[in-house]
């Protein structure tokens, strides 16, 4: 597999986990796509790291959907009372 295919690859992964957590109705499931999505999340943010700064808004996405899940978790798991 050569190097671009590998990174869309990647992205679509985390991508999809991500709109999977995101679009997630049932509140059975939401908690495991959330912990999927983030782990998905994190494992690209720190692949990103090693990369050079082309990789910059990538990794600009993957922060902003990490803080997105943290505020649907906040929401939907921990409600305010």
């Amino acid at each position: 597999m050569q190097t671009n295919e590998m990174q869309t690859n990647e992205i679509k992964s985390w991508e999809e986990l991500y709109i999977a957590a995101v679009l997630e109705t049932d509140p059975a499931k939401i908690a495991n796509r959330l912990d999927t999505a983030q782990d998905a999340l994190r494992e690209r943010w720190h692949a990103l790291r090693q990369l050079p700064l082309a990789r910059e808004p990538e990794k600009q996405r993957v922060e902003d959907a990490i803080r997105t899940l943290n505020v649907i978790r906040l929401n939907e798991l921990d409600p305010p009372a």
